[in-house]
């Protein structure tokens, strides 16, 4: 049962099933209960009417109050318990009573209660009748000729009784099965209906990674898969982007780890050649342990890459930081490299300035941004670093007085491994700044780059501010 509430076909199937199954059961029931006040009605009528023919035949004559029996005392009211009865009593006596009572002292009543009719100052009741059959008796009270008169007119209700236990019969066999029809129908259409769903199911189905160019045609698919069609291919288009950087991630780090291991081979291989000098295996020792830091850097850069794809960065391990304190702590971490080349570095700060986020990775955005500010800069150069509040926002510029980058290069400085033609030969892995944009994206923030040919750089980051 629960496999079938759980599916959409039984669930559909379930409540269709259970609509129609109360629907046509209320409307039995309702159908009985007019047809039964109809019948009920109807006999009401007609001892209405038999009431007033009664009562058109009384008549004073000669000061006694006379009932012409012959002109009703016929056909079914001459039969013994033929179940029509009627009875007349004028001022509490018996004036009048149907052969077919047999006992004239039988009361009608049968001590049952009544309904009394305003508009036609009538009581209408179910009794007892002389031959224990259930009568529908009509009470009429009127005062004539300076006497009081009570006509009771009855009719059995054996055949009308009869006639509703029939139809009863037939609503409990039609009902039934007019609930087992329309189940077996609605079951029919649900399948009919979730046969596109299954079709769809099939479709996605077939993708796989080998196939993630393959894309639904929701022109073709129903008006309600359209636009799941659509959802989900840009769900593919999404997990398309995915795998194509982790395929081009995994290629472009052993592009980046061949070039550094084939030195360390090579190195190896000709120091094996021969006997060298304690000299020369000391430069090849300095010369494998410096490629080895490139490779080093290079593993620590993947590996942060990969533990921000993975979402280790969350925003509910967040805390207030300082911005300004994160920037000096990367100062402070690029001095020794500017004091190098000669760099001077200029920090230029506002208030203190406290956001939500990650200290230790916030500096690693700073920290990748301002060695490129140093390395890729002239020397005696300058990198300047400014913050200010915008609003809410805090808004953080670094700017360096180097080259320049080239547009064609701006549009692709933020991929990974990615690398301008002016800085191919230097020091670095190319993830420095993809890995800044995955942080500053992690803490809801932006950074962009403008720079010109010959004239610097500028990164502008933006983070909301508590």
């Amino acid at each position: 049962m629960n496999g079938l509430r759980n599916s959409i076909k039984g669930r559909l199937f379930i409540w269709i099933f259970s609509v129609t199954a109360l629907f046509l059961v209320a409307a039995g029931f309702a159908i009985y209960q007019e047809a039964k006040a109809i019948v009920c009605g109807t006999i009401d009528m007609t001892l209405h009417s038999k009431a007033q023919v009664i009562t058109g035949l009384l008549h004073a004559e000669n000061g006694a109050i006379e009932l012409e029996l012959q002109e009703i005392v016929s056909g079914d009211y001459s039969i013994p318990r033929s179940g029509h009865y009627f009875k007349v009593i004028m001022d509490g006596t018996l004036l009048a009573a149907s052969p077919s009572l047999v006992d004239s002292s039988f009361d009608l009543t049968g001590g049952a209660a009544g309904e009394h009719v305003s508009k036609t100052a009538e009581t209408v009741f179910t009794s007892i009748g002389p031959g224990d059959e259930p009568v529908r008796v009509l009470k009429y009270d009127i005062r004539a000729y300076e006497r009081t008169f009570g006509i009771f007119v009855a009719e059995s209700l054996d055949d009308s009784l009869d006639m509703m236990r029939k139809f009863r019969r037939f609503l409990l066999i039609v009902i039934p099965s007019g609930i087992l029809i329309v189940s077996f129908m609605a079951l029919w259409i649900v399948r009919r209906s979730l046969e596109p769903i299954a079709l769809f199911a099939g479709r996605i189905g077939a993708i796989t990674h080998k196939t993630l160019d393959e894309r639904l045609d929701s022109g073709t698919e129903t008006a309600e898969l359209a636009g799941l069609a659509d959802s989900f291919n840009d769900l593919l288009d999404r997990l398309q982007k995915v795998f194509e950087s982790e395929k081009r991630l995994i290629a472009d780090a052993s592009h980046e780890l061949k070039t550094p291991v084939a030195v360390i081979k090579l190195h190896c291989d000709v120091l094996l050649l021969q006997e060298r000098t304690p000299e020369e295996y000391v430069n090849a020792l300095r010369e494998i342990r410096s490629v080895t830091v490139g490779i080093d850097t290079l593993v620590k850069d993947l590996l942060l890459l990969s533990r921000l794809d993975s979402g280790v960065l969350s925003s509910s391990e967040f805390e207030a930081v300082s911005l300004n304190g994160c920037i000096r702590k990367s100062a402070a971490m690029v001095q020794p490299l500017a004091e190098q080349r000669s760099i001077r570095l200029n920090l230029a700060f506002g208030d203190d300035i406290s956001i939500n986020g990650n200290a230790e990775n916030l500096v690693e955005v700073f920290l990748n941004i301002l060695e490129n500010g140093i390395k890729y800069n002239k020397d005696h150069g300058e990198v300047d670093v400014s913050t200010s509040l915008n609003g809410t926002d805090a808004v953080i510029v670094i700017s360096d007085t180097g080259p320049g980058i080239a547009g064609r290069d701006q549009e692709r400085i933020f991929d990974r491994f990615y690398r301008a033609d002016s800085s191919r030969n230097t020091d670095g892995t190319g993830l420095g700044l993809s890995i800044a944009r995955t942080i500053i994206d992690a803490h809801g923030g932006s950074i962009t780059l403008f720079s010109e040919p010959g004239r610097g750089s500028s990164f502008t980051i933006t983070l909301r501010s508590l």
